[in-house]
């Protein structure tokens, strides 16, 4: 958690002087795991927070004493205070999601090369990040469909880089037709000219479809094993045809 998101999501410019030192104690609780505060240290996280230097001793008399009272003076050490336990849980309960991570994905490139293929388009990468999450998971299905939706989305870009995309438009004209269709004109397309890894596109979209449509039917680690040399080399093609590269 960075100091200014903190700032941000507690609202901190807008509290009191005393809210502002349970928060600021808070914070510094949670990045550091120290649980005793000095006057200096508080008056220090004012400062690096861009807010007024307070009155330590006038502050200390509020935190401790006052009608916000929320620490304690440390046991055996007078220069220190230390949160109310009740006070640490509620703001444990109520603060606790501001250090839950939602978001990142934890991979290393099982599949699809992450130093060369991310950092292009942020939804491109956090669909690389769950295939290759997929696949070191034992998520073989989860992979399967993910890949046949990354492969739809990089032809798509293609056909929109080259100013060809209304020939993959459905009959509203606001939408594509589905894969195979695509696929279909994709390996004759004159103006797209792939190479003979065309002739593959056909397996990437059946794994994908049968993990995604067959009832009986479960991906086993062989199944992405035997199409992830061939789908590598289609992901690296249709980057440049699609202007990633």
């Amino acid at each position: 958690m960075q100091i200014l998101d903190f700032i941000e999501k507690t609202e901190l410019t807008e509290k009191n002087e005393c809210e502002k030192a349970k928060l600021l104690c808070f914070f510094h609780y949670k990045e550091t795991s120290e649980t005793a505060f000095s006057m200096s240290l508080i008056s220090n996280l004012f400062v690096q927070c861009g807010f007024n230097t307070p009155n330590s001793s006038r502050l200390k008399n509020k935190l401790t004493k006052g009608k916000e009272k929320a620490f304690f003076s440390s046991k055996g050490k007078m220069t220190t205070i230390e949160f109310i336990p009740a006070v640490l849980q509620c703001m444990e309960k109520s603060l606790k999601t501001l250090w839950e991570d939602n978001a990142t994905i934890e991979s290393n490139s099982e599949i699809i090369d992450e130093q060369k293929f991310v950092g292009k388009r942020k939804y491109l990468d956090q669909l690389i990040h769950q295939i290759n999450c997929s696949y070191a998971s034992n998520c073989y299905d989860a992979a399967a469909v993910l890949m046949r939706r990354l492969f739809e989305v990089l032809l798509v870009l293609s056909y929109q880089n080259l100013g060809i995309d209304d020939q993959i438009k459905d009959a509203s004209g606001s939408g594509y037709v589905m894969l195979d269709s695509i696929v279909k004109n994709a390996k004759n397309n004159q103006t797209l000219k792939l190479s003979r890894i065309k002739n593959e596109f056909d397996t990437f979209r059946l794994v994908g479809n049968f993990s995604a449509h067959n009832i009986t039917y479960t991906a086993g680690k062989k199944d992405i094993d035997d199409i992830k040399l061939n789908y590598r080399v289609m992901i690296e093609e249709l980057f440049n045809k699609a202007g990633l590269f």
